[in-house]
């Protein structure tokens, strides 16, 4: 007999079909439904920011890119048929191996069009972001900073 129990059985994960074209207008279509339906009206959005969807590219074969609302910027991460992604239930995270090292993705899922999606969350308190340039520069560094490999100490 078992002594302990977990609190929470995950899900298995659903095998989630892969990007053929961006996933970026999709991506900003979720955030933007997010926004309207769930988030309007709370405390803690700062409304200088809008979502977008940012930079989105092919790295082995999957696609990377980040996104900026006015509560979060994150980058994320979409199967399309590369090395990258792993199939993983709603909340449990994966580790993804970038230039710069491996970093931690949290699984999540959205509707009928945005059907999985990992994220890497950057920023959870939007405050101190000036705006969506800030925001768009923020994501583009965080970007070029996990396709870039570690410096080397000689």
């Amino acid at each position: 007999m078992p002594l302990r129990r977990p609190a929470r059985t995950p899900a298995p994960p659903r095998r989630a079909e892969a990007w053929a074209g961006s996933p970026a207008p999709a991506v900003a279509r979720w955030f933007e439904h997010l926004l309207a339906e769930r988030m309007r009206g709370l405390p803690f959005l700062n409304p200088a920011l809008s979502v977008q969807a940012l930079d989105f590219r092919r790295v082995d074969g999957d696609w990377l890119g980040g996104v900026t609302t006015p509560w979060s910027v994150q980058l994320m991460l979409l199967p399309g048929g590369g090395s990258l992604w792993v199939d993983t239930s709603p909340g449990e995270r994966s580790m993804v191996a970038l230039p710069v090292g491996r970093l931690t993705f949290i699984a999540d899922e959205g509707d009928h069009a945005l059907p999985a999606f990992q994220y890497l969350p950057l920023v959870n308190a939007t405050a101190a972001l000036a705006g969506d340039d800030a925001a768009r520069a923020f994501v583009r560094d965080a970007l070029a900073t996990a396709l870039r490999p570690p410096a080397v100490a000689v």
